[in-house]
Parts: C-alpha cells; sequence; structure tokens
C-alpha cells in the first residue's frame, strides 16, 4: 500500500535532518579522502579522526527519525503477522508507546548532558569541537522521533496504519 505523503511539521523536520544527516556523510567522506591523499603526499589533514567520530554520531540521530517513518529499520514481524489485526494493533500501540518514553527520555538525557558540557567548556582535543551542539542535535532528533511515534500511535487509533 503506498503512503500518503505526508506534510506535517514532524515530516518536514524529519526530512530536514535527513538532509543535514547525507550532508554530514558527504563532508566526512570528502575530508576522508582528502586525508588520505594528504597522508600520501605527506600532509594528513589535523583532526580527521575527531571530526569524523563527532559526525558520525550525528548521522545516525539525525537519520533516525526518517528512518523509523519509512520503516527502514530491522523489523522483525513473523511473529506478529501471524496474529490477529487488533492484537497486531495492540502490540503496535504497546511497543510504541514504551518507545515513546524511551526516546524522551533519551532526548532530555542528551540536553541535559549538552548543558553540562557546554557549562563545562568541554571540546575535541585537536579541533576544539565543543560536543554540547551534538547533545543538543541528538536531544533533538530524540524529541522528534518520539513525536514521530506519537503520530504512529494516532494513526493505529484511527486505524489508518498499515
Amino acid at each position: 500500500m503506498m503512503e500518503k505523503k505526508k506534510t506535517s511539521l514532524v515530516c518536514w523536520l524529519g526530512n530536514g535532518m535527513e538532509i543535514g544527516a547525507g550532508t554530514v556523510l558527504l563532508a566526512i567522506m570528502i575530508l576522508t579522502v582528502i586525508d588520505i591523499v594528504g597522508r600520501t603526499a605527506g600532509h594528513p589533514v589535523s583532526g580527521t579522526y575527531e571530526v569524523v567520530s563527532v559526525a558520525g554520531g550525528l548521522i545516525v540521530g539525525l537519520a533516525l527519525p526518517n528512518t523509523s517513518r519509512a520503516r527502514a529499520h530491522v523489523y522483525m514481524d513473523i511473529l506478529i503477522l501471524r496474529l490477529p489485526s487488533k492484537v497486531q494493533s495492540v502490540l503496535m500501540i504497546m511497543t510504541r508507546s514504551l518507545s515513546m518514553i524511551l526516546f524522551g527520555l533519551a532526548g532530555l538525557g542528551m540536553i541535559m548532558m549538552g548543558g553540562r558540557l557546554k557549562t563545562a567548556g568541554e571540546v575535541t582535543a585537536v579541533l576544539s569541537l565543543p560536543f554540547y551542539c551534538v547533545a543538543y542535535a541528538l536531544g533533538g532528533a530524540f524529541w522528534l522521533q518520539t513525536l514521530l511515534l506519537g503520530s504512529d500511535v494516532a494513526e493505529i487509533l484511527r486505524g489508518r496504519h498499515e
């Protein structure tokens, strides 16, 4: 069944975050190639490891909401598909509700961690990149994931879910 094009704010933000994740991925790919070429010429790019490490976390976090919305994650449905549709709906509501709690708390934890990192002035060793920006971005991504899961629950309750 073809999914209707959603134009909600959550979807719009998820699309923007996915574009951000793709842009960060492209940037670290280019940086890695430049670093490899530079190393062969005896001039490596300083801080490449730091940038790639920090960017990896950003990529995963920023891509999470749209990956979830597209159902592109690992999904074990062998048993669930054999159950009656009402039971499937109840299980989906329960798992999404528990996930909302998990991602909501994880988002809060990342925002709080970002505040502590900002106050402490924590930065990376070579380039002095601030860690708090990554923590805030991941916290926002987790909260957007929470909203997306809430949207799923609403769709299930309306009977308009897969």
